[in-house]
């Protein structure tokens, strides 16, 4: 690692002039915008910041600014590869080597007397109301697509600006345990997971998970609606019945030969049994649904308020192409009935 030469000091001390600084010293506040712009983790920032802020008064002087600055700038043109554990002599100014020494003593006998360190505790998946109000708050503060999702840059900004100890490879990881799919969004339940493990491993120290419960694998592998008819969404297929070979090939049919009757049975066949069918399908699993509902057994180990109200519009979809079935059935009914007039019109 070079040695301080006389133009870099003079350049931080314009950088330093330029913070517009109070009794000699700037605040962490008007060192953010610097250290932001480095790029570098935040768990590296602030460990640079503890390293520069000898007299642990959460403001630098100009002889602290100078360590700050020289460590970003050699973590940023990777003169080093990780900030040291400590400030080597060179580094540290006269004026402040004792308290350098004190703060190394200080640090010796506090590691001697902690107890030895237990593992870091276990995410707890379940987001409790209060937290699903702070989280949202977080959520809204980002920008969102037309669709009402977000992206990674948009909701890691936040993050940022919210939880100092959290590095980005933490993001990185959390982002693809929450996006299996590799989506360029995410909807707003995995977001919340996304910013509520995160927040634990700020706070506490939690590990991230390398696995989600089974109970929120449908969350994060939720399919968001495609409105492009060239997706895959958009393939839909006839289902046809396949005719029986033994059966010898029917002869033409004209319309002279054609009964009343059996154009009924053939238009029932092929239009208004099918869509009957359907619905009493769909009606059945609109009551089901409505069962879970009521007992509260879908939802119930996700504890996720997001989770009910998604529950709820599952249901109101069901009905809903239970009435539009309903109509079509209609429909048919009334064109069987115009073609069964005009039959008999035809024979008489």
């Amino acid at each position: 690692m070079p040695k301080l030469e006389q133009f870099e000091i003079k350049k931080y001390w314009q950088i330093f002039s330029g913070l517009k600084p109070v009794d000699q010293k700037v605040s962490h506040d008007q060192v953010l915008p610097i250290l932001y712009n480095s790029k570098q983790d935040s768990s590296v920032l602030n460990k640079i910041w503890f390293l520069a802020d000898i007299d642990d008064d959460d403001n630098l002087d100009f002889e602290e600014f100078v360590i700050c600055m020289r460590l970003i700038f050699d973590m940023v043109n990777k003169n080093i590869d990780t900030v040291p554990d400590e400030l080597p002599d060179w580094l540290v100014p006269g004026s402040k080597a004792k308290l350098v020494k004190e703060r190394k003593q200080t640090k010796a006998q506090e590691n001697e007397s902690l107890p030895p360190q237990k593992e870091p505790p276990k995410v707890d998946w379940y987001i409790s109301p209060e937290d699903m109000s702070s989280y949202s708050k977080i959520l809204d503060s980002c920008s969102k697509a037309n669709d009402g999702t977000v992206t990674f840059s948009s909701l890691s900004l936040s993050i940022k600006n919210k939880f100092f100890n959290i590095g980005s490879s933490d993001m990185d990881k959390m982002w693809k345990l929450v996006n299996p799919r590799s989506l360029n969004s995410i909807d707003k339940d995995p977001a919340l997971y996304f910013i509520h493990i995160l927040r634990q491993r700020n706070d506490v120290g939690s590990l991230i998970p390398s696995e989600v419960p089974k109970n929120l694998e449908v969350v994060f592998n939720k399919q968001p609606i495609q409105y492009d008819l060239k997706s895959d969404q958009a393939e839909v297929k006839r289902t046809t019945v396949p005719v029986e070979k033994s059966k010898p090939t029917p002869t033409p049919v004209t319309t002279s030969n054609i009964s009343s009757s059996d154009l009924k049975i053939d238009t029932n066949n092929i239009t208004i049994d099918k869509a009957r069918l359907i619905r009493e399908q769909l009606q059945g699993l609109l009551k089901y649904k409505q069962e879970k509902y009521i007992n509260g057994t879908d939802f119930a180990t996700i504890g996720s308020n997001y989770t009910l109200q998604s529950f709820t519009d599952d249901l109101d979809n069901i009905e809903q192409q239970v009435n539009e079935l309903t109509g079509y059935l209609d429909h048919k009914k009334e064109e069987l009935n115009t073609l069964n007039n005009e039959i008999k019109n035809t024979s008489s």
